[in-house]
């Protein structure tokens, strides 16, 4: 008898595990759990670039996942020039659409680290309202650390400190998506991530950085995945890429204090 109920027990606990969805970030360098199988992204043209961001993130997760993600959903909502407040009421709209597991937050460019005051404050009240909101409904936050300006690498260091404080401030946690850029321009020279602007990102930088949401969302490395569909991107490319974002996303979980 005690043997049965040990089972059970075990059974109990194998279930709530594998169930388990923890909603405010103990860190944000933690590891996601839960299936996340909503994900709602607001952004600005960062991500509307190259055929959106939820769209690469989307074909990735068709070919890595179970039953090619059955029932998965990517939707983005992005705003030219936008800044992080600006997404306050498409965020309680979508909300009032359906039930997002995750809601990924993407600042405008350097806005995190601007010169100006007023504007690094609208971007932390900003974060700190539209992540209660999606706490409020259930869905964990990730805020999608942005890349530094092509000439201006110096910005590396400053914008992952502005994503992990308003992170650890708010329950969030954090795609490196930044770091990864860093680590790509050193390891991988050859491949140019950025638009001829040198900020928007070229389709290698769109690809990179749903690379690192995946590897973030799910904690699978995104290497095998597939190519980005209508493009021209090469096999070499596309798996350096994979392994750049899985290489970040796993050193920035060592961080986890």
């Amino acid at each position: 008898m005690k043997k049965v109920m040990l089972l059970l027990v075990c059974g109990v606990l194998s279930m709530a595990s594998a169930q388990a969805n923890t909603i405010i970030a103990p860190q944000p360098q933690a590891k996601m759990d839960g299936e996340n199988k909503t994900v709602a992204l607001y952004g600005n043209s960062y991500m509307h670039y190259n055929n959106h961001l939820n769209t690469r993130l989307r074909d990735l997760s068709r070919s890595l996942l179970a039953d090619r993600a059955k029932d998965y959903m990517y939707r983005g909502i992005t705003i030219s020039s936008g800044r992080l407040g600006w997404h306050v009421p498409n965020l309680s709209f979508q909300n009032s659409l359906q039930k997002w597991d995750i809601v990924v937050l993407q600042g405008n460019s350097t806005e995190s680290i601007s010169a100006k005051e007023e504007t690094r404050k609208y971007f932390t009240d900003s974060a700190r309202l539209m992540a209660d909101t999606a706490h409020q409904a259930g869905s964990k936050v990730l805020y999608f650390m942005t890349w530094a300006n092509k000439d201006k690498p110096e910005q590396t260091d400053k914008l992952a400190k502005a994503y992990m404080d308003i992170a650890t401030q708010t329950g969030g946690y954090v795609a490196p998506v930044g770091l990864a850029f860093s680590r790509a321009i050193v390891t991988h020279p050859e491949i140019d991530l950025y638009h001829s602007d040198g900020n928007h990102p070229s389709l290698a930088g769109t690809y990179l950085a749903a690379c690192v949401l995946f590897a973030t969302i799910y904690d699978q490395s995104p290497v095998g995945g597939a190519l980005p569909v209508d493009s021209d991107m090469t096999e070499q490319t596309a798996r350096a890429l994979q392994q750049v974002a899985w290489d970040t996303v796993t050193q920035f979980r060592k961080q986890e204090k």
